[in-house]
């Protein structure tokens, strides 16, 4: 079950706790619990989940804070004092003495009289110690966002070198020439035989940046940046523009600013606001109107449909979903808007889909596995839920059969954690862009979803 934000860890993961303060990579503690590295990625996430720590650096203060290891001073170390193994996992309710410890000092130790410190390990100690009243000064783990959603939610924060997604050999996905910088949280649309990759999130914080990709040369170019640096954003393609709405700052506050790239002239037009700042939305594109649903507003995710219109350049209100949420992606499939996924502090398997012409929400399928931050697009006259793993080991992306009404396994590049990327079609290809698995990803992917096309020749 996915994990919530304040539920008491497991024996197993204060277990991983314990060696995460240590200092242990991934793969170092797998081979320590006998399990394998994607599973203590897993255990991991939902540690960072219910603790609210976005690295392993809060977690291991936390640690220290909270008890659940005991700190070895130099002092010990020098004295002999011995750096001992975890202990077996405590009983389900543990008196103190039984906390997981790091290391624990023996009741009776010999007293050697140690070699006089050098002046480097005295100041070795003095930074420890200012070290140790950092970690008690600082206070209790972040306030929660989006109603339980930690506000690590609205950033990325590498956790180890090792924490990439692995790449899935023999599919039908290749790759092609990467991102010039790495990035998640991006918008990504398609004009005109370019891909328009704008804004997102980097190593550096919120960007404004735009990067332009030339499908026929395999080569990536930089147009006018956005007014703006915002990140968890869409972009679509809209009357021969890329309408990119809002977006969220560096602070996790949204935007109600709305821009519309004009490809030809390189240039950016302010348009009508959103009628209320939003972020983390998802965003689609039916009969030259655009259709944005859900996201995060600075409080909470709402439940909230809009629908703009490029010639009034005005924003409407549609009915509301029946679920609010965040991070869910949306798509056109025939005349019906697909609406699937989402993430609120857990992954979500939700699909909704709005029937235009009724203007109503009915429930659709549910996706084989819950995904939160994945990308969705239609091609072929089927749908491709490409990404997610917030919470959970993704092996596969999903493709959905209208005939059938069912989601079906599909194939991916990338397994394990592939969230917040770019996604857009271009002819009978899908482009997926960027993203986050453990660190910022500059890969571009292709996937031809159609690889024969049947030319008829005129009479």
């Amino acid at each position: 079950m996915p994990a919530d934000f304040g539920e008491a860890l497991s024996e197993r993961e204060l277990e991983i706790v314990s060696l995460v303060a240590q200092g242990l990579t991934n793969r170092e503690i797998a081979a320590r619990v006998f399990l394998s590295p994607n599973t203590v990625k897993v255990h991991l996430r939902n540690i960072f989940t219910k603790t609210g720590v976005a690295s392993r650096t809060e977690l291991t203060m936390l640690a220290v804070k909270e008890g659940w290891v005991a700190v070895v001073t130099l002092a010990q170390e020098e004295a002999g004092v011995p750096q001992l193994e975890p202990p077996p996992p405590a009983a389900p309710s543990p008196e103190p003495e039984e906390t997981i410890l790091l290391a624990e000092t023996p009741a009776t130790l010999p007293s050697p009289v140690p070699a006089p410190w050098p002046r480097e390990r005295w100041i070795g100690l003095a930074v420890g110690v200012v070290l140790m009243l950092l970690v008690l000064w600082l206070p209790q783990p972040r306030s929660t966002l989006m109603g339980g959603v930690p506000s690590a939610a609205l950033v990325d924060l590498p956790v180890s070198s090792d924490g990439v997604a692995s790449a899935s050999v023999e599919t039908g996905w290749r790759e092609v020439a990467p991102l010039p910088v790495r990035r998640a949280r991006l918008g990504l649309a398609a004009f005109a035989g370019r891909l328009y990759a704008v804004g997102g999130l980097t190593a550096e914080g919120p960007s404004a940046r735009l990067d332009i990709y030339d499908i026929q040369a395999d080569r990536w170019s930089e147009g006018a940046p956005r007014p703006v640096a915002l990140a968890n954003i869409g972009a679509a393609t809209l009357e021969g523009r890329i309408l990119v709405p809002g977006g969220c700052d560096a602070q996790g506050q949204p935007a109600a600013s709305v821009h519309a790239y004009d490809p030809a002239a390189d240039v950016w037009e302010t348009r009508s606001p959103l009628p209320t700042p939003l972020c983390g939305y998802a965003l689609t594109v039916l009969d030259d109107r655009a259709y944005l649903f859900g996201g995060w507003d600075g409080q909470r995710n709402r439940a909230i449909a809009l629908q703009y219109d490029p010639l009034a350049d005005a924003w409407e209100t549609l009915p509301a979903p029946r679920e609010a949420r965040a991070f869910g992606a949306a798509a056109a499939l025939g005349r019906e808007l697909y609406y699937v996924g989402g993430y609120d502090g857990s992954e979500h398997t939700t699909c909704e889909v709005f029937l235009v012409n009724e203007e109503r929400w009915e429930r659709c399928p549910a996706l084989l596995q819950p995904r939160g931050g994945l990308s969705l697009a239609s091609v072929g006259g089927y749908l491709y839920a490409v990404g997610g793993g917030w919470g959970s080991y993704l092996g596969f992306n999903e493709r959905y059969v209208p005939q059938q009404k069912n989601w079906v396994v599909a194939e991916t590049p990338l397994v394990g954690e592939w969230r917040n990327l770019g996604l857009t079609v271009w002819e009978t290809s899908l482009f997926a862009v960027g993203g986050w698995s453990g660190d910022f990803l500059n890969r571009t992917y292709v996937f031809d979803a159609l690889p024969f096309r049947v030319f008829i020749p005129a009479p």
